[in-house]
């Protein structure tokens, strides 16, 4: 008993490691064998706790438990079915016209900097502007056309799978139904002191970061495609949802920006900016005024530790893995905390007893 005491934490870790490695690796080897079911299984799941919010919303309004899911079901399908039937085929058309487009205005953007170096001041650089942006545009060219194939693929693949689609809605419904008492029954496995808590941190880092996520890339969606709109930007309903969907993804939304204004640059220059300037004020007003009051610090998480667990979450489940990154990393974040803090209440029990004696 001694001789365990006087070992240092960093062998029991060096012990440990390996173990989880491995069942990670066996996890894994499980998610990609059962396809597509896992990956239906957690967008039911995620789906259900961002429908978990309006109803929690309704029932502390007074609202019946059974009203109100009734009505934010109907209400989900509604929406499903707008996005569907209505806007899908909007920015799909605006995608494929966007992709005819682009390679005419790469020329024209390669013509622009070849004009540049044709200037006096740039012909004193130790360096030949025209093979620099032929070959700039000549990557950026195939880059994008592999982006822009990958998208259209990935689209026709989720209009295809119909199936996939119906068994989502209704697996999400049943969780939404029935969901609590199979939360309840996967708590139940853990320790009694160890369940409430596991419980409330899943709630902080899940449930409340889709939900405020998912509300800010909607009004941030809507706002941007509206001002795009006004200001008579070309392919204005993709552009805009474009960056509201990819804001779900931490960077995300600015790494559209930066891209959209880029290739629109090409193109118009004025454009370009003015596109930029847009994003980066409704973007501002999102992040600063609306987003404090929805997910304010939920993850608690270094930005550091947030692009590499953006990197290993596309590594591992790809899209998805992107969506349930930063939650997932939050969560065990705050699990490793509630430990530590734990052990530290228990050592400094243990030497107030030693001092007593």
């Amino acid at each position: 008993m001694n001789l365990t005491q006087k070992l240092p934490r960093w062998f029991y870790l060096a012990l440990a490691f390996p173990l989880l490695f491995i069942n990670a690796w066996f996890i894994l080897l499980l998610f990609n064998y059962l396809q597509p079911v896992p990956s239906i299984l957690l967008t039911a799941s995620l789906i259900a706790f961002l429908l978990e919010y309006p109803i929690v919303f309704l029932e502390q309004r007074g609202v019946p438990r059974g009203f109100a899911i009734t009505g934010v079901i109907l209400l989900a399908l509604v929406f499903l079915g707008f996005l569907v039937f209505v806007l899908s085929p909007l920015v799909f058309q605006q995608l494929i016209e966007f992709v005819n487009r682009l390679p005419a205005w790469i020329e024209e953007g390669r013509k622009q900097l070849d004009t540049l170096d044709e200037q006096t001041v740039l012909q004193y650089l130790p360096m030949d502007l025209s093979d620099l942006t032929a070959q700039i545009s000549s990557q950026l060219s195939r880059t994008l056309k592999s982006l822009t194939a990958e998208i259209i693929d990935l689209t026709l693949n989720t209009i295809n799978s119909a199936l996939n689609l119906i068994v989502t809605v209704v697996l999400t419904i049943l969780l939404v139904l029935n969901g609590e008492k199979l939360w309840d029954g996967l708590i139940s496995w853990l320790p009694r002191e160890w369940g409430n808590q596991i419980q409330l941190i899943i709630q902080q880092s899940f449930r409340g970061y889709y939900s405020g996520q998912a509300i800010l890339a909607l009004i941030l969606s809507i706002a941007l495609s509206f001002a795009f709109l006004i200001f008579k930007i070309p392919f204005w309903l993709l552009f805009g949802f474009g960056i509201g969907s990819l804001s779900l993804i931490p960077f995300g939304g600015t790494f559209a920006v930066l891209v959209i204004s880029t290739l629109l640059s090409l193109h118009n220059v004025f454009l370009g900016l003015k596109v930029l300037a847009i994003a980066l004020i409704i973007g501002q007003i999102n992040e600063n005024v609306i987003a404090p009051r929805l997910i304010g610090g939920i993850t608690g998480l270094n930005p550091a530790l947030v692009i590499v667990s953006l990197l290993t979450g596309v590594k591992v489940a790809g899209v998805l893995g992107l969506l349930l990154a930063v939650p997932t990393a939050s969560l065990v974040k705050k699990i490793a905390d509630n430990i530590r803090g734990l052990e530290e209440i228990e050592q400094s029990s243990s030497v107030e007893k030693a001092e007593s004696f």
